[in-house]
């Protein structure tokens, strides 16, 4: 006879997961995002700047290196000037804090279930 848990089935929590609104919101955020071309082409070239700057770094060129952070500061600048990117990187850090938060309350019952 298999013992019967309190604990909440995993698809029980991919349902719930998907219905918060948190959730919900950063899906539509980030569908508007990638359908932005200027978003997306801001943040490309941010990225392609951060490995220039890594390889800079790694080759001891500090000039270059103050050039890009200059370079990648502005761009970043840029970025958060746009309302949908604040939006979408709000809802970024409000979702890491739900999963945070979901996460200790799993071990915690799982902890709990495993010391019974």
């Amino acid at each position: 006879m298999t013992q019967q848990t309190n604990l909440p089935s995993f698809e029980k929590l991919k349902e719930k997961l998907a219905t918060d609104p948190i959730m919900e919101r950063y899906r539509q955020l980030t569908q508007k995002v990638h359908q932005n071309e200027k978003l997306l082409a801001l943040y490309d070239e941010y990225i392609k700047k951060q490995k220039e700057l890594i390889k800079f770094e790694h080759y001891g060129k500090l000039n270059a290196k103050l050039q890009k952070e200059a370079e990648m500061k502005a761009l970043e600048d840029e970025l958060y000037d746009n309302p949908l990117f604040n939006e979408y990187i709000q809802t970024q850090i409000e979702l890491n804090e739900l999963f945070s938060t979901m996460t200790h309350i799993i071990q915690y019952k799982v902890n709990k279930h495993l010391s019974e």
